[in-house]
C-alpha cells in the first residue's frame, strides 16, 4: 500500500482492499490536494479536520462501524470543557492496523492506551495549544508502541495556525526517518524497532 501526506492530520491510505482519507482539512494557510477515497474519516467537527468537500470519499465514517474502531477521547485537558470530544480512529488496510488519534488534548493514560490495543501505524498530533505537545505525544508513542509512529498537526512553513513545530516531539524519538511526501508499506516491511516517520514535503 502507499501512505501519502496531504498536510496537517491528514493521510491518504490506498491498499489494495480499501483506501481512506483522514481528517480533510480547510483553511489553514495552503488548499488540500482532491482525492477519491473509499472512506474518509472525520475526528471531530472543527473546519480543519471536517473538509469532507475536499474528498470524493464513498462513505464518510464519524463513528464506529464497516469495521472502524471508535473511541471517545477529550481535545483538550480539562474534560471536554474547552473544544469539546475527540474520536480516535483505529482500523486496518491490507493487514496493517492503523491508529488515527485525531485532535487529541487529553493527559497521557495507561488506560486509554490499553482500550486502543496494538497498533502498527500511530498518526499522532504533536503542535500543542490544541492538541497534546510533543511531550505528551512521545509519552502516548511510547505507552502504545506502534512500528510506525507519525507526527502530525504541527506547524509548517505555509501554516497559518498558531502551533508549535515537530522538533520537540521528534528530539524525543530514538529513531527518526524521513520519508518524503509518501511511503510504501506492507505488514512485512514494518521495522522491527519501533521508528518516527517524517513526511517531509516542502509544499507544506
Amino acid at each position: 500500500m502507499k501512505i501519502r501526506y496531504l498536510g496537517h492530520s491528514s493521510f491518504y491510505i490506498a491498499g489494495d482492499e480499501k483506501s481512506v482519507v483522514t481528517d480533510p482539512f480547510d483553511g489553514i494557510g495552503y488548499e488540500m490536494e482532491r482525492v477519491n477515497a473509499d472512506y474518509c474519516t472525520v475526528s471531530h467537527e472543527h473546519f480543519d479536520h471536517n473538509a469532507t468537500d475536499k474528498v470524493n470519499a464513498k462513505k464518510i465514517i464519524t463513528h464506529a462501524e464497516d469495521g472502524f474502531l471508535a473511541i471517545d477521547t477529550y481535545h483538550d485537558a480539562n474534560l471536554g470543557k474547552l473544544r469539546g470530544k475527540n474520536t480516535v480512529f483505529k482500523f486496518t488496510v491490507d493487514g496493517v492496523t492503523f491508529c488515527h488519534l485525531g485532535d487529541i488534548g487529553e493527559y497521557y493514560s495507561d488506560v486509554l492506551c490499553e482500550e486502543i490495543g496494538k497498533v502498527d501505524v500511530l498518526f499522532i498530533p504533536v503542535g500543542g495549544n490544541y492538541t497534546i505537545d510533543g511531550k505528551v505525544a512521545a509519552r502516548f508513542a511510547q505507552g502504545l508502541h506502534a512500528a510506525i509512529t507519525v507526527p502530525m498537526h504541527y506547524k509548517t512553513p505555509r501554516s497559518d495556525i498558531d502551533i508549535s513545530g515537530a522538533e520537540d516531539f521528534l528530539k524525543r524519538m530514538p529513531n527518526v526517518i524521513r520519508v518524503g511526501s509518501e511511503m510504501e508499506l506492507t505488514k512485512e516491511s514494518l521495522p522491527c524497532e519501533p521508528a518516527a516517520c517524517v513526511f517531509d514535503d516542502d509544499k507544506f
